[in-house]
């Protein structure tokens, strides 16, 4: 049986993502990064985003997700000056628990 992943933002396994925000011509772009968890049996990352938090711990429950090979991601074609909600789990072959959430609001629209 695999070991229970504990999540990437539960201290010793990993950190919380960070995140910086660029206006784009098709949308806002987010790149988030994070610590790779040290177990060696995750094999994928999932960024779970949207304009509403689940307003709990470790939940998952996003708009939206995005698969990732490595402890970083890009979200293109954000809404423009939009406040987003952002967590990361691991994955080797169960999902983690979600990390702690970040947010951000994304910048204006070029003019």
């Amino acid at each position: 049986m695999m070991p229970l992943l504990t999540g990437c933002g539960g201290g010793e396994t990993g950190s919380d993502p960070s995140i910086t925000v660029a206006p784009g011509s098709a949308g806002a772009t987010a790149s988030l990064a994070w610590s790779p968890v040290a177990d060696p049996s995750v094999i994928a990352y999932f960024v779970h985003y949207g304009r509403q938090s689940p307003g709990q711990s470790g939940s998952c429950s996003y708009e939206s997700s995005v698969h990732a090979d490595s402890p970083s991601a890009t979200i293109t074609n954000l809404d423009p000056n939009t406040l987003y909600y952002f967590t990361v789990s691991a994955y080797n072959g169960l999902e983690s628990a979600c990390s702690n959430e970040v947010s951000t609001v994304t910048p204006p629209a070029p003019v």
